[in-house]
């Protein structure tokens, strides 16, 4: 018999001071999906990419296995850094992506190199020790060719934090056997939890995505959250022509982190905040080398079509959230145990009841 539960209190999905606290305890204190291995080829290639308010840089760093085997491991020779300079805090990376050869602050000059290393201070040559004013470092592991980022230096290994997502994975073509095909960027007027309260459930499939609820065989889908990895897992089976019987699993990772395995195609999805009214999720493709062009065009304007389709709901619930009359409401354990699930997560890691 399904049990009733009170949500989250609507403050929560657009408090200032909440949004704030959630920067500190939860994005804080998680790995954070950044890119994939192939985007940093070769030394010198970078990223840059926000994790709770701070700028941060993954870049090759030309470091391979003959220098520090276990750190390669871990990492594949890929370094993060705060991406400011030790100086005046400038950002020693405006662009989004690029490469270079060294990291130069455009305010006054400092460099260092793709190890962090301060080599040059202008004017301060005989003033400072470099090697006290290195580039701050980030955590950064790999797993699966996918590069996650975290400004915790104490967070447990990504494959602890991933917990079954690792085994799940098992049973799915890995990354690097694929072909990437491109990342799509959308902007939501709504909550990060807003739209994370959708995507942890698949009671809202029927109404919001009438096609994609037909294309899944009802009897062979199953939701279950998992304590190892703090995720709610989605073990679906396909019924349409592409994928007629094949298995699928979805997932959704506390805090912001959506992945979809299938025997074609896997795609990632990361939810970054970027007000206590809005967030921004990005999408990463990629496809099985058999599978053609025209096949892939299609999956990804579907999966599109389901973002639209998500974003449109949550933005017009985030409007009533903030309209003062709606406080809580009522969750079901039969049909929405993913939501308890990731609103106890929240809950758990804010630690206000």
């Amino acid at each position: 018999m399904s049990s009733l539960v009170e949500s989250i209190p609507a403050n929560w999905y657009f408090d200032a001071e909440i949004y704030a606290l959630e920067q500190d305890k939860i994005f804080r204190k998680n790995w954070i999906f950044i890119t994939h291995v192939d985007a940093l080829a070769i030394a010198g290639e970078y990223v840059t990419e926000t994790i709770a308010g701070q700028s941060v840089v993954l870049v090759r760093s030309g470091v391979n296995a003959c220098d520090n085997e276990a750190d390669f491991r871990i990492n594949n020779g890929i370094k993060g850094f705060l991406n400011l300079c030790r100086h005046r805090a400038s950002p020693v990376c405006v662009a989004q992506q690029g490469e270079l050869q060294r990291f130069t602050c455009p305010y006054h000059g400092w460099t260092y190199d793709l190890q962090g290393s301060l080599i040059q201070a202008p004017g301060f040559e005989n003033q400072l020790d470099k090697k006290n004013y290195g580039l701050m470092p980030v955590r950064v592991e790999v797993w699966n060719n996918l590069v996650f980022a975290s400004l915790d230096p104490d967070i447990i290994s990504l494959e602890k934090w991933l917990g079954d997502i690792v085994t799940i994975a098992a049973d799915f073509p890995s990354v690097a056997g694929m072909d990437f095909d491109s990342v799509r960027t959308n902007k939501c007027g709504a909550n990060w939890k807003n739209y994370s309260d959708n995507s942890a459930e698949g009671y809202h499939l029927g109404s919001v995505h009438p096609r994609l609820n037909r294309s899944l065989i009802k009897s062979h889908t199953r939701i279950q959250s998992y304590q190892n990895g703090n995720f709610i897992g989605f073990n679906v089976t396909y019924k349409d022509q592409s994928e007629q019987g094949s298995p699928g699993f979805w997932i959704y990772k506390f805090p912001g982190l959506l992945i979809h395995f299938s025997m074609n195609d896997f795609n990632i999805e990361r939810i970054i905040p970027v007000d206590e009214k809005s967030a921004r999720m990005q999408r990463w493709f990629w496809f099985n080398p058999e599978i053609d062009s025209a096949s892939r065009r299609e999956t990804i304007e579907f999966s599109n079509q389901v973002m639209e389709e998500d974003m449109g709901i949550c933005q017009l619930v985030q409007k009533n959230l903030q309209g003062g009359v709606y406080n809580t409401g009522v969750l079901s354990s039969e049909r929405e145990p993913g939501t308890i699930f990731f609103q106890q997560c929240v809950r758990s890691a804010l630690a206000l009841d």
